[in-house]
Protein backbone atom coordinates (compact mmCIF):
# COMPACT_ATOMS: atom_id res chain seq x y z
CA UNK A 1 0.00 0.00 0.00
CA UNK A 2 1.85 3.19 -1.10
CA UNK A 3 1.58 6.27 0.93
CA UNK A 4 -1.53 8.30 -1.10
CA UNK A 5 -3.41 5.20 -0.22
CA UNK A 6 -2.18 4.78 3.49
CA UNK A 7 -3.28 8.64 4.24
CA UNK A 8 -6.91 8.06 2.39
CA UNK A 9 -7.52 5.47 5.04
CA UNK A 10 -6.50 7.20 7.63
CA UNK A 11 -8.30 10.44 6.72
CA UNK A 12 -11.29 7.99 5.88
CA UNK A 13 -11.20 6.26 9.32
CA UNK A 14 -11.21 9.77 11.00
CA UNK A 15 -13.95 11.24 9.03
CA UNK A 16 -15.90 8.33 9.21
CA UNK A 17 -14.79 7.10 13.25
CA UNK A 18 -12.95 9.67 14.85
CA UNK A 19 -10.01 7.71 14.64
CA UNK A 20 -7.42 10.00 14.67
CA UNK A 21 -3.71 9.58 13.18
CA UNK A 22 -0.65 11.53 12.00
CA UNK A 23 -0.86 11.65 7.96
CA UNK A 24 2.19 11.28 5.73
CA UNK A 25 3.83 14.08 4.05
CA UNK A 26 2.73 14.49 0.39
CA UNK A 27 2.95 16.53 -2.00
CA UNK A 28 0.11 18.34 -4.26
CA UNK A 29 -0.28 16.35 -7.09
CA UNK A 30 -0.17 13.26 -4.90
CA UNK A 31 -3.17 14.94 -2.74
CA UNK A 32 -4.97 15.72 -5.98
CA UNK A 33 -4.49 11.83 -6.43
CA UNK A 34 -5.96 10.97 -2.91
CA UNK A 35 -8.89 13.45 -3.90
CA UNK A 36 -9.29 11.79 -7.09
CA UNK A 37 -9.92 7.89 -5.23
CA UNK A 38 -12.10 10.17 -2.90
CA UNK A 39 -14.57 10.88 -5.87
CA UNK A 40 -14.03 7.29 -7.30
CA UNK A 41 -15.60 5.88 -4.20
CA UNK A 42 -17.73 8.08 -3.06
CA UNK A 43 -16.40 8.84 0.05
CA UNK A 44 -15.51 12.68 -0.11
CA UNK A 45 -17.22 13.68 2.24
CA UNK A 46 -15.76 11.74 5.04
CA UNK A 47 -12.46 12.33 3.38
CA UNK A 48 -13.30 16.07 4.14
CA UNK A 49 -14.49 15.53 7.84
CA UNK A 50 -10.77 13.74 8.41
CA UNK A 51 -9.04 16.58 6.89
CA UNK A 52 -11.04 18.97 9.35
CA UNK A 53 -10.84 16.63 11.99
CA UNK A 54 -6.92 16.50 11.11
CA UNK A 55 -6.75 20.11 10.93
CA UNK A 56 -3.60 20.90 13.29
CA UNK A 57 -1.36 18.14 11.76
CA UNK A 58 1.99 19.73 10.65
CA UNK A 59 1.90 17.60 7.38
CA UNK A 60 -1.36 17.96 6.58
CA UNK A 61 -0.86 20.38 3.72
CA UNK A 62 -3.04 21.40 0.71
CA UNK A 63 -3.30 24.37 -1.17
CA UNK A 64 -6.61 26.29 -0.18
CA UNK A 65 -7.97 26.02 -3.55
CA UNK A 66 -7.68 21.49 -3.12
CA UNK A 67 -8.94 21.76 0.00
CA UNK A 68 -11.88 23.97 -0.60
CA UNK A 69 -12.67 20.80 -3.59
CA UNK A 70 -12.90 18.51 -0.80
CA UNK A 71 -15.54 20.27 1.38
CA UNK A 72 -17.61 21.56 -1.74
CA UNK A 73 -18.33 18.37 -2.49
CA UNK A 74 -22.13 17.61 -2.34
CA UNK A 75 -21.96 13.40 -2.45
CA UNK A 76 -25.44 12.41 -0.26
CA UNK A 77 -23.56 10.59 2.54
CA UNK A 78 -26.31 8.01 2.47
CA UNK A 79 -28.74 6.03 0.74
CA UNK A 80 -31.74 3.88 0.21
CA UNK A 81 -30.19 0.27 -0.34
CA UNK A 82 -31.97 -1.71 -3.04
CA UNK A 83 -35.02 -3.30 -2.72
CA UNK A 84 -33.85 -6.90 -1.35
CA UNK A 85 -33.70 -9.39 -4.22
CA UNK A 86 -31.31 -12.21 -5.51
CA UNK A 87 -30.51 -13.33 -8.68
CA UNK A 88 -31.09 -16.91 -7.52
CA UNK A 89 -34.12 -18.18 -7.54
CA UNK A 90 -33.94 -20.24 -4.60
CA UNK A 91 -32.16 -17.92 -2.76
CA UNK A 92 -34.56 -15.15 -3.88
CA UNK A 93 -37.49 -17.33 -2.27
CA UNK A 94 -35.95 -17.92 0.80
CA UNK A 95 -35.05 -14.14 1.51
CA UNK A 96 -38.76 -13.29 0.55
CA UNK A 97 -39.76 -15.83 3.07
CA UNK A 98 -37.22 -14.16 5.41
CA UNK A 99 -39.08 -10.34 4.74
CA UNK A 100 -42.52 -12.26 5.28
CA UNK A 101 -41.41 -13.41 8.96
CA UNK A 102 -39.52 -10.46 9.69
CA UNK A 103 -42.76 -7.50 8.93
CA UNK A 104 -42.27 -4.20 8.45
CA UNK A 105 -40.02 -1.97 10.51
CA UNK A 106 -37.78 -4.89 11.26
CA UNK A 107 -34.13 -3.42 12.44
CA UNK A 108 -32.23 -6.28 12.03
CA UNK A 109 -34.08 -7.76 8.35
CA UNK A 110 -33.28 -3.60 7.72
CA UNK A 111 -29.31 -4.99 8.53
CA UNK A 112 -29.40 -8.15 6.65
CA UNK A 113 -30.54 -6.31 3.19
CA UNK A 114 -27.49 -3.56 4.16
CA UNK A 115 -25.35 -6.35 4.19
CA UNK A 116 -26.88 -8.20 0.76
CA UNK A 117 -26.46 -4.56 -0.98
CA UNK A 118 -22.81 -5.20 -0.35
CA UNK A 119 -22.68 -8.76 -1.09
CA UNK A 120 -24.15 -8.00 -4.40
CA UNK A 121 -22.03 -4.71 -4.79
CA UNK A 122 -18.81 -7.03 -4.57
CA UNK A 123 -19.77 -9.43 -6.80
CA UNK A 124 -20.83 -6.82 -9.53
CA UNK A 125 -18.04 -4.18 -9.24
CA UNK A 126 -15.47 -4.86 -6.14
CA UNK A 127 -15.04 -3.37 -3.00
CA UNK A 128 -17.94 -0.70 -2.10
CA UNK A 129 -15.55 1.41 0.91
CA UNK A 130 -18.99 3.79 0.78
CA UNK A 131 -21.03 0.90 1.84
CA UNK A 132 -19.05 -0.69 4.25
CA UNK A 133 -18.81 3.05 6.04
CA UNK A 134 -22.65 3.15 5.83
CA UNK A 135 -22.81 -0.87 7.23
CA UNK A 136 -19.68 0.27 10.08
CA UNK A 137 -21.43 3.53 10.93
CA UNK A 138 -24.75 2.09 11.77
CA UNK A 139 -23.01 -0.90 13.79
CA UNK A 140 -21.56 1.59 15.84
CA UNK A 141 -23.95 4.30 16.16
CA UNK A 142 -27.56 2.41 16.35
CA UNK A 143 -30.30 1.98 19.16
CA UNK A 144 -32.09 -0.20 17.46
CA UNK A 145 -32.71 -3.62 19.51
CA UNK A 146 -30.96 -5.69 16.16
CA UNK A 147 -31.60 -9.49 17.07
CA UNK A 148 -28.00 -10.85 16.05
CA UNK A 149 -28.88 -14.50 16.35
CA UNK A 150 -31.99 -14.29 14.16
CA UNK A 151 -29.71 -12.33 11.85
CA UNK A 152 -27.10 -15.04 11.75
CA UNK A 153 -29.95 -17.88 11.02
CA UNK A 154 -31.03 -15.49 7.81
CA UNK A 155 -27.44 -15.72 6.81
CA UNK A 156 -27.11 -19.24 6.77
CA UNK A 157 -30.33 -19.74 5.25
CA UNK A 158 -29.25 -17.53 2.51
CA UNK A 159 -25.74 -19.34 2.50
CA UNK A 160 -23.81 -15.74 2.54
CA UNK A 161 -21.97 -16.88 5.53
CA UNK A 162 -18.41 -16.57 3.88
CA UNK A 163 -19.69 -13.21 2.55
CA UNK A 164 -20.49 -11.96 5.96
CA UNK A 165 -17.35 -12.89 6.98
CA UNK A 166 -15.51 -11.32 4.31
CA UNK A 167 -17.50 -7.68 4.99
CA UNK A 168 -16.68 -8.31 8.83
CA UNK A 169 -12.91 -8.79 7.83
CA UNK A 170 -12.97 -5.99 6.26
CA UNK A 171 -14.42 -3.55 8.78
CA UNK A 172 -11.27 -5.26 11.13
CA UNK A 173 -8.62 -4.29 8.39
CA UNK A 174 -9.73 -0.87 7.03
CA UNK A 175 -11.49 0.53 10.01
CA UNK A 176 -10.42 -1.42 13.14
CA UNK A 177 -13.06 -2.92 14.22
CA UNK A 178 -13.01 -5.03 17.14
CA UNK A 179 -14.62 -8.66 16.84
CA UNK A 180 -17.38 -7.89 19.56
CA UNK A 181 -18.49 -5.19 17.51
CA UNK A 182 -19.14 -7.67 14.10
CA UNK A 183 -21.52 -10.18 15.96
CA UNK A 184 -23.14 -11.19 12.78
CA UNK A 185 -20.78 -13.72 12.52
CA UNK A 186 -18.58 -15.88 14.37
CA UNK A 187 -15.39 -15.64 12.46
CA UNK A 188 -14.82 -12.38 11.36
CA UNK A 189 -11.42 -12.72 10.19
CA UNK A 190 -10.53 -13.84 6.49
CA UNK A 191 -6.59 -15.05 5.33
CA UNK A 192 -7.62 -13.55 1.79
CA UNK A 193 -8.58 -9.96 3.26
CA UNK A 194 -4.97 -7.60 1.96
CA UNK A 195 -5.40 -9.43 -1.39
CA UNK A 196 -8.89 -8.11 -1.49
CA UNK A 197 -8.64 -4.90 -0.21
CA UNK A 198 -5.43 -4.11 -2.90
CA UNK A 199 -8.54 -4.99 -5.40
CA UNK A 200 -10.01 -1.35 -3.71
CA UNK A 201 -7.38 0.73 -4.90
CA UNK A 202 -7.56 -0.90 -8.72
CA UNK A 203 -11.25 0.11 -9.48
CA UNK A 204 -11.92 2.66 -12.22
CA UNK A 205 -15.18 4.96 -12.55
CA UNK A 206 -15.71 2.84 -15.88
CA UNK A 207 -14.91 -0.89 -15.22
CA UNK A 208 -17.75 -1.77 -13.14
CA UNK A 209 -20.54 1.14 -14.31
CA UNK A 210 -20.43 0.89 -18.30
CA UNK A 211 -20.56 -3.24 -18.93
CA UNK A 212 -22.63 -3.27 -21.91
CA UNK A 213 -22.66 -3.95 -25.23
CA UNK A 214 -23.16 -2.23 -28.17
CA UNK A 215 -23.53 -2.68 -31.67
CA UNK A 216 -20.45 -2.08 -34.20
CA UNK A 217 -18.01 -3.48 -36.64
CA UNK A 218 -18.07 -6.03 -33.80
CA UNK A 219 -20.20 -6.95 -30.88
CA UNK A 220 -17.31 -5.38 -28.84
CA UNK A 221 -17.02 -1.99 -28.56
CA UNK A 222 -13.86 -0.19 -27.14
CA UNK A 223 -12.09 -0.51 -24.02
CA UNK A 224 -15.89 0.05 -22.03
CA UNK A 225 -16.72 -2.54 -23.91
CA UNK A 226 -14.82 -5.81 -24.58
CA UNK A 227 -12.02 -5.14 -21.22
CA UNK A 228 -14.62 -4.47 -19.21
CA UNK A 229 -16.65 -7.29 -20.04
CA UNK A 230 -13.27 -9.62 -19.37
CA UNK A 231 -12.81 -7.60 -16.40
CA UNK A 232 -16.25 -9.29 -15.09
CA UNK A 233 -15.34 -12.47 -16.33
CA UNK A 234 -12.09 -12.29 -13.67
CA UNK A 235 -14.36 -10.58 -11.14
CA UNK A 236 -16.67 -12.91 -10.67
CA UNK A 237 -13.78 -15.67 -10.65
CA UNK A 238 -12.04 -14.16 -8.37
CA UNK A 239 -15.12 -13.79 -5.86
CA UNK A 240 -17.39 -16.79 -6.45
CA UNK A 241 -16.20 -18.77 -3.36
CA UNK A 242 -17.31 -16.11 -1.11
CA UNK A 243 -21.04 -16.57 -2.03
CA UNK A 244 -20.84 -19.24 -4.90
CA UNK A 245 -24.77 -20.13 -5.32
CA UNK A 246 -25.85 -16.26 -5.83
CA UNK A 247 -22.35 -15.52 -8.03
CA UNK A 248 -23.05 -17.37 -11.09
CA UNK A 249 -26.26 -16.47 -11.52
CA UNK A 250 -25.50 -12.92 -10.47
CA UNK A 251 -23.00 -12.73 -13.46
CA UNK A 252 -25.62 -14.50 -15.75
CA UNK A 253 -28.19 -11.68 -14.68
CA UNK A 254 -25.60 -9.03 -15.36
CA UNK A 255 -24.41 -10.44 -18.92
CA UNK A 256 -28.38 -10.63 -19.90
CA UNK A 257 -28.80 -7.15 -18.76
CA UNK A 258 -25.99 -5.98 -20.98
CA UNK A 259 -26.86 -7.94 -24.09
CA UNK A 260 -30.03 -5.99 -23.85
CA UNK A 261 -29.05 -2.81 -24.56
CA UNK A 262 -27.58 -4.02 -27.81
CA UNK A 263 -29.75 -1.38 -30.44
CA UNK A 264 -32.02 -3.51 -32.68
Amino acid sequence: MDIIQRNFLRLLRCGAFGQKEPVEPMSEWKWKKLYKISLIHGVTPWIADGIMNSSDDFFLQLSPALRQQFYDDTTERYEEHEHGKLTNPMLNSRLQKVADEAGHNNPTYELLLTMLSIARYILTQGISLRHLIMLGTYLRTTRDPIDYERLKQWIRRLKMERMAQLEGALLKELFNFKDEELRFTDKPDDKDTRKVVRDIFMLTQKKAADWYFTQGKSIFVRSNDSEAMIWHVKHSAKYIQYYPSEAVTNFLANFAHSLSHIEE
